[in-house]
């Protein structure tokens, strides 16, 4: 790790951390190849990536929803991302976010082990 003001306590810099959560690989997409969660997204749903959405704040966005899909990866963990298309009476209309866990990390994506009860 890189020694820089922001990371000699031992905390990833922003650059750093989004180096380790931003490649997955799509689950019978894309080859089975490692891309970026952004560039996966754009070409599967061909709709701009504008960023995430935090979990404990999802219930503000639920005016501005469309579509939830869920999207199975591999990698980083196996299980499945939460996708949201926002319509047009959002800020950002037309775009599509994922769902993120709302702890330490705002960026990092929310991987469901379970759908609906049952085991993935």
């Amino acid at each position: 790790m890189l020694v820089t003001p922001t990371s000699m306590w031992g905390i990833p810099t922003r650059k750093e951390f989004m180096m380790q959560h931003s490649r997955v690989i799509f689950k019978d997409r894309l080859r089975g190849r490692k891309i970026s969660l952004k560039k996966g997204l754009e070409i599967i749903y061909q709709l701009p990536f504008t960023g995430f959405i935090r979990n404990d704040k999802f219930w503000w966005w639920r005016n501005y929803i469309d579509w939830i899909k869920y999207l199975p990866i591999e990698y980083p963990s196996k299980g499945m991302l939460m996708v949201v298309r926002l319509n047009h009476e959002s800020k950002d209309p037309n775009t599509i976010r994922v769902v993120t866990t709302g702890g330490f990390s705002s960026r990092k994506p929310q991987v469901l082990k379970k759908l609906f009860r049952k085991e993935l």
